[in-house]
């Protein structure tokens, strides 16, 4: 299990960390999606994408570079053309890390959240995504302080 209580599952001999993942994958491969680097057009899994360099601060102090791993990155004549995060829920580190991501690469990461009542997955912004998430949350709370009046 890892820290959002998610079983991996393995998929034609590839290990996933959730089954919405292991999902999304097989929606690519269904779809003749290529994963091998010698298509024009290729998706590639669990790939380390830099976000900060590595530096060294006036103190000499070393700072390590930051890097998000993508759930799955698109390629098309070798350049970064779609990143997707297959993912429920947008901790603070995740959310930092889009925000960083954006800036670096110039457009956002895209979330598929898988609906299983539909069975079909819903792709959107990372930014919509939080969104949609804090509003949630809102609602909630409003829910619950006017429960707590009554």
């Amino acid at each position: 299990m890892n820290k959002y209580r998610n079983k991996k599952i393995v998929v034609d001999s590839i290990t996933f960390d959730s089954k919405a993942e292991a999902r999304y994958y097989e929606k690519l491969r269904d779809s003749g999606a290529s994963f091998m680097p010698l298509s024009e057009e290729y998706w590639v899994m669990q790939k380390m994408i830099p976000i900060q360099p590595a530096c060294e601060l006036k103190t000499g102090e070393k700072i390590q570079a930051v890097r998000y791993k993508a759930d799955f990155v698109k390629y098309k004549d070798d350049q970064i053309i779609k990143v997707v995060d297959v993912k429920g829920y947008q901790d603070a580190i995740s959310v930092l890390k889009m925000k960083m991501f954006a800036k670096t690469y110039g457009y956002p990461v895209i979330f598929a959240k898988y609906n299983q009542k539909t069975d079909l997955f819903e792709e959107m912004s990372c930014f919509e995504s939080l969104r949609r998430q804090n509003e949630r949350a809102r609602l909630r709370r409003e829910k619950k302080k006017i429960k707590n009046i009554f």
